[in-house]
């Protein structure tokens, strides 16, 4: 309840002076209002005080509620020092106990807390081993007893002992096992599928021939994304196959590390496409020349088989057929004008025995000069590359380096081959040329001798 405003108690009797008048008129009953006003304000008065006397009670209650709680708190606070000093005076006992109590154990111990220590790092060493061990797909559940032996804070019993002896044991036979088991093998898209996938002692493992990796980290197996060169796919998928025999087969004995190097080399045609743009063009010009010399060599070789007949006559159609009409046709020629005869038709015949002959020399010659401009080509890309990311990896550089060198290698692989075909072609024009130099000799003098 609110206290009375006594400014309103003032204005009480303006209120009750209409209140009054409309009473004597309607009334002619005289009463006092000021005897009504005195009423209520010792009504209200009263109220007031029995509120004041309510609240005042309250408060002491509370008071009296809150220095109960204050003496609770101070003796549950010197309790729980009193507990806390008892605690701590229990553990420093404990800890000197436990103190003494170690040293008894280290010194009753002796050699054998050695060999704990031992035995937990050799079974550390172990497990590590194991889980980047390919066998442990096939028996993955040896490390749990591995680990429970690492984690062990007391002296292990023979038997878990022998468990670390006996996984050793069975993993040096495995090193020597070729089994097949059945198992997935994830693919590049992240998929995976059951497959028999056959392991070739701790080395290999493989599936219908193609090499497959094992992944360590959560032991499973993945496709290679390429095949390393000189692998033996029919040797492995025979082996898979067989149930006894002795096969040839590829293996690596660094678990996989010399596999993945042999996948990042470059096969031959990835060599051939370091060389660029002119590296192709070295090859096309190769095989142009090749193919130039090979017509040349089959043309010239059996001209000359043909020229060499013992059938040739002057209705034959070849070159000596032809010196032989020139000789039946002019029979009546002197000695030198049939030799003046004989020359030019020989002369007419060397255009086309020679023809193309000097262009397999020649492509011999520009090959080489080709493989220099990539050379150059190379260097350019080389040099460009360290001026923008500088020389902290040579990655950057092998690309230009090697087309350098690619183009030098395919520009001399031309050149050589072709310098001996040449030389072969130009071997049988020569031959050609001197048999008919030597029959036109012959004609002659068999002429002069009639």
């Amino acid at each position: 309840m609110k206290l009375i405003n006594f400014k309103n108690l003032l204005l009480l009797p303006a209120l009750a002076l209409p209140i009054f008048l409309f009473s004597q008129e309607s009334d002619q009953e005289e009463v006092n209002p000021y005897e009504v006003l005195l009423d209520a304000i010792n009504k209200n008065a009263d109220v007031e005080k029995q509120f004041d006397i309510k609240r005042f009670n309250t408060i002491e209650a509370k008071v009296i509620e809150l220095r109960n709680i204050k003496i609770k708190l101070t003796n549950d606070l010197r309790a729980a020092e009193e507990l806390s000093d008892q605690l701590s005076a229990e553990f420093d006992d404990n800890e000197s106990q436990l103190s003494e109590l170690e040293e008894k154990l280290t010194l009753k111990l002796g050699n054998l807390g050695e060999m704990f220590g031992v035995v937990r790092q050799v079974a550390g060493q172990t497990k590590g081993e194991f889980e980047n061990s390919i066998s442990n797909l096939q028996f993955p559940e040896r490390n749990d007893a591995l680990q429970k032996l690492t984690e062990k804070r007391k002296l292990p019993s023979v038997e878990e002992i022998k468990v670390l002896w006996v996984e050793l044991i069975k993993e040096i036979k495995n090193s020597g096992d070729i089994v097949t088991f059945n198992s997935k093998v994830a693919n590049a898209d992240g998929s995976s599928e059951e497959a028999d996938v056959l392991r070739i002692g701790l080395f290999n493992l493989s599936t219908d021939g193609i090499l497959v990796k094992h992944i360590p980290e959560i032991n499973e197996i993945e496709n290679l994304p390429a095949q390393p060169s000189g692998v033996r796919k029919g040797a492995l998928r025979k082996l898979q196959n067989a149930d006894e025999g002795m096969f040839n087969v590829t293996i690596d004995p660094t678990r996989g590390s010399l596999i993945d190097k042999l996948i990042q080399a470059p096969s031959f045609f990835g060599r051939i496409n370091q060389g660029g743009l002119v590296g192709y063009f070295i090859i096309l010009l190769g095989l142009f020349g090749a193919a130039v010399a090979g017509e040349r060599i089959y043309v010239l070789r059996n001209t000359l088989q043909d020229i060499e007949a013992d059938n040739v006559n002057s209705s034959s159609d070849n070159y000596f057929g032809e010196l032989l009409k020139v000789a039946e046709d002019n029979s009546s020629l002197d000695f030198e004008s049939l030799q003046s005869m004989f020359d030019e038709k020989i002369q007419g015949f060397l255009p086309k025995i020679e023809s193309r002959v000097a262009l397999i020399k020649l492509i011999a010659t520009v090959a080489p000069l080709l493989g220099l401009l990539g050379t150059v080509i190379g260097m350019i890309a080389t040099f460009q590359s360290i001026q923008i990311f500088g020389t902290g990896d040579p990655k950057l550089m092998a690309g230009g380096i090697s087309q350098a060198l690619v183009t030098t290698m395919l520009g001399l692989i031309v050149a050589a081959p072709l310098l001996f075909l040449h030389s072969y072609a130009d071997s049988y024009a020569k031959k050609i040329t001197d048999f008919l130099d030597e029959k036109s000799s012959g004609l002659i003098s068999k002429r002069l001798k009639d």
